[in-house]
């Protein structure tokens, strides 16, 4: 008992600091591991898309709904996975998740048909929002002095499996003969392994941390100007981003390996190395969430929302070689996944109290996933509508214009400080 309890008083994060013990490190270290994981899981099936689609003939709009739709899965069970991890145990919450979308990865080799594949992916999707809502919840609670800066390096680890998937995906795809079943069988593996790792490894005190708590008149006073209800302007706010960056960031990865081969005839080998350059651009997500940290959160979401409406335009308009593509994916990484995914979900955090901190994170996977589980339709009908460049134009251009407003429309005197405040 001694032990434990010395353990424990080791890894607690002193409430006015921003310092923290090195084994805390350890820990996250693994825990960025289980989301790079999650990240390289996600990016297989958009990556093996185009010999996934020739095996079973769907067409344009059926393969971007697939693409995407494993989001569903996340936007579902995004708030009532966020009520759960203020609940019961994070670390049980993020083990089950793992199971569950690792399970659903073997399972996706056996579809028959469009409709037992979509229905793999949203569960698949599922077990993802359940991890990373728990996820979520341990780095802003433990690292709350600088949420930010720490949840910047998840989307790092983020960054790195969704720069690895790919390519560790063609790799494997190629070895086997060409056979894009392989892949799903290996990820299935890692995602198991990596489970029982965290399982062992990870203790409860660690990852069951509640954040700054009002114990004290000056911990009281760093949280007395916070709204006491979940649904308050600044949620609802960052609430509506959250569904813009989920247009654009899913709006991008659902058909852009389709257009990549089928109008700028890129080889396989081609595809395979650009796209893997959106998991590149997330590994500057630690200088993202440094901005946030440093400057108004609302003003650096809406500099990124007006970048990716560049970006997104250029895509689909202007660059027609794999070195162009390969830069404007990195840059979707860096805007999108970086400065955008990082610090709406740090903003919504921020929007709440810190006994909401698990709510406000499952907020995000519903707000974000649930705008993505539509994405790669819309992309689909509105590139029969207007080809792929006026596509890019409305989704991927004027929709972040949404979201350039309301980050502008923030009260930012009602967020939770940061630093030795917090």
């Amino acid at each position: 008992m001694s032990t434990s309890a010395e353990s424990s008083a080791r890894l607690r994060p002193a409430v006015q600091t921003d310092s923290y013990p090195l084994v805390a490190f350890a820990f996250l270290v693994l825990l960025c591991l289980s989301y790079s994981t999650n990240a390289a899981d996600r990016q297989l099936f958009p990556t093996l898309l185009p010999s996934i689609r020739a095996q079973f003939g769907w067409d344009l709009k059926e393969s971007g709904l697939l693409s995407t739709f494993f989001t569903l899965g996340l936007a579902v069970v995004g708030i009532p996975a966020g009520y759960l991890v203020d609940r019961v145990s994070r670390k049980v919450v993020i083990i089950s998740g793992m199971l569950v979308y690792s399970a659903f990865t073997a399972a996706t080799i056996y579809a028959q048909g469009f409709w037992d594949m979509l229905a793999y992916r949203v569960i698949t999707g599922l077990g993802e929002g359940i991890q990373m809502a728990a996820l979520f919840a341990v780095i802003g609670s433990f690292f709350h002095a600088k949420r930010s800066l720490f949840m910047g390096w998840m989307i790092v680890a983020y960054g790195l499996g969704a720069f690895l998937g790919p390519r560790a995906g063609v790799w494997l795809q190629v070895s086997s003969g060409g056979s894009w079943k392989v892949p799903f069988v290996w990820f299935t593996v890692i995602g198991l392994v990596l489970a029982a790792i965290i399982w062992i490894a990870v203790p409860k005190s660690f990852s069951e941390s509640k954040g700054p708590q009002a114990k004290s008149a000056v911990d009281e006073a760093a949280i007395a100007h916070m709204p006491t209800n979940l649904w308050n302007r600044n949620v609802i706010l960052a609430f509506v981003g959250s569904c813009i960056c989920g247009f654009s960031l899913f709006g991008f990865l659902s058909l852009w390996s389709v257009y990549a081969r089928d109008v700028l005839h890129f080889s396989g080998g081609d595809i395979g190395a650009a796209f893997s350059w959106f998991g590149i651009g997330g590994l500057f997500s630690f200088v993202a969430g440094w901005s946030a940290d440093k400057f108004r959160h609302n003003i650096v979401i809406a500099v990124a929302f007006a970048v990716l409406a560049v970006i997104g335009y250029s895509m689909y308009n202007v660059a027609t070689t794999p070195m162009g593509q390969s830069l404007l994916t990195f840059l979707t990484g860096v805007f999108g996944s970086g400065f955008g995914y990082t610090n709406l979900l740090t903003l919504l955090q921020r929007s709440v109290r810190p006994e909401m901190v698990g709510r406000s994170s499952g907020l995000f996977l519903t707000s974000l996933f649930g705008a993505a589980s539509v994405a790669g339709y819309l992309m689909g009908a509105l590139t029969g509508s207007f080809g792929w460049g006026g596509a890019a134009f409305i989704e991927l251009s004027l929709f972040p214009i949404i979201g350039i407003v309301a980050m502008l429309m923030i009260d930012t005197s009602k967020l939770i400080a940061l630093g030795k405040k917090a």
